[in-house]
């Protein structure tokens, strides 16, 4: 699988996070991870759009969500981009877990998870489009 590549487009709710989480596990499976990796990706592919539909784009299901996957040798890219309200990588602060256990608070962990879960979480903009883009890999091990 000499880099293959494809997109899935959503509108921007969350009754399609399904689809797009199925999708990522898939992914994961065909790339070559086994279950467990499979799933921890699924897991920080919902993050990442849910907090896009909820954030970037403040709940409003108007909008548009486009993953592209990438599968390399080494690793599974997936870039999810929208041009909803962006999130820079310098304003990316991961909560402390054990402070979070003591202080629970409504949000925050999703981007704990994605940290934890992928082996590299980028945000920035895509050059091609000027959207803005969350970027997930898991390196095949």
């Amino acid at each position: 699988m000499d880099h293959a590549q494809f997109r899935l487009v959503i509108p921007s709710q969350t009754r399609y996070l399904n689809l797009v989480t199925g999708l990522a596990k898939r992914a994961a499976l065909v790339a070559g991870m086994d279950d467990a990796a499979a799933a921890k990706v699924s897991i920080a592919v919902d993050e990442a759009v849910t907090n896009i539909i909820l954030h970037a784009y403040h709940g409003e299901g108007d909008h548009s969500v486009e993953l592209e996957l990438r599968f390399t040798s080494a690793a599974l890219e997936i870039h999810i981009l929208h041009s909803g309200q962006g999130l820079r990588q310098d304003q990316v602060v991961l909560p402390d877990p054990k402070e979070y256990i003591r202080h629970p608070r409504k949000g925050g962990l999703g981007l704990l998870l994605m940290s934890r879960f992928m082996d590299e979480v980028r945000f920035g903009q895509d050059s091609g489009s000027g959207r803005n883009e969350c970027c997930l890999i898991k390196k095949i091990s």
